[in-house]
């Protein structure tokens, strides 16, 4: 059994639908990537599995249907990395990451001062993989906007949950930290979790996920295996480009040449 499964699972917003009866399965251990051109209805699924938005259908996580999961514990079995990347006031970064292990304390009024020995191992963990380590004490506010990417990342991973969706999260990166984050996001997958990644970056997508989905005007296009959905015709039919695909030490890349539409 998969560890999440959605079936036909549909949003509809202001009177428009963004995902037409989607279906996809995610097992333990896997790095999913999710592709597609602008508007395909990426994020609109992402949220749709972190329970932010409404939508019909069925999204099950270990065989349970998510929104009958108790708050509570549906925080530390999900985590969800969104676009947003707002920081609205001057918190430390150790801070702001800790709250990934707000989900393990008591409430906000009992307890939730209380730092466990496991909340500092699972925080100085996720500082250290983002490589955010030494920006600890800075306050949040007067961080890069890659700072700020790696932080928020930091904060989700700090959760340890065994469903991590990540939306978009190389994006406002330079190159050498977006590989670091790829292959931190393919050991979360190695050592059991499962990962969702929004990309538009299609080497990047081809060269650490274990499967893509490909979306286009929220339907799939297709789904599976690397080099069969990150075909020249899918390319050419979705992204409207021709590209130029090759391999590199065993490694696919894909970079996009030229408009055919």
């Amino acid at each position: 059994m998969s560890r999440l499964e959605g079936v036909a699972v549909s949003v509809q917003l202001g009177g428009r639908t963004l995902l037409h009866e989607l279906s996809f399965q995610v097992g333990a251990g896997e790095l999913v990537g999710l592709i597609g051109p602008n508007g395909a209805g990426k994020s609109t699924l992402i949220k749709a599995i972190a329970q932010v938005l409404p939508y019909r259908g069925s999204i099950r996580l270990e065989g349970e249907p998510l929104e009958r999961i108790p708050a509570r514990e549906r925080a530390r079995l999900v985590a969800y990395l969104g676009q947003d990347d707002r920081i609205q006031w001057p918190i430390a970064v150790a801070d702001l990451v800790a709250l990934g292990r707000h989900p393990y304390r008591g409430s906000w009024w009992r307890g939730a001062g209380r730092t466990s020995d496991a909340d500092r191992q699972a925080i100085e963990s996720a500082l250290r993989a983002t490589d955010v380590w030494s920006l600890r004490a800075r306050a949040s506010d007067t961080l890069s906007g890659g700072e700020r990417a790696r932080v928020r990342l930091a904060r989700a991973l700090a959760v340890e949950a065994p469903l991590l969706l990540a939306d978009e999260p190389v994006a406002a990166l330079d190159p050498r930290h977006q590989l670091e984050v790829m292959e931190l996001l393919r050991a979360q997958a190695h050592q059991g979790a499962s990962v969702i990644v929004v990309l538009h970056d299609l080497t990047l997508a081809s060269r650490f996920c274990d499967r893509l989905l490909l979306l286009h005007e929220g339907r799939t296009v297709a789904a599976g295996a690397v080099e069969t959905v990150l075909s020249a015709d899918h390319l050419r039919l979705v992204y409207g480009i021709g590209a130029v695909i090759g391999e590199h030490q065993g490694q696919r890349y894909i970079v996009p040449w030229s408009c055919t539409l």
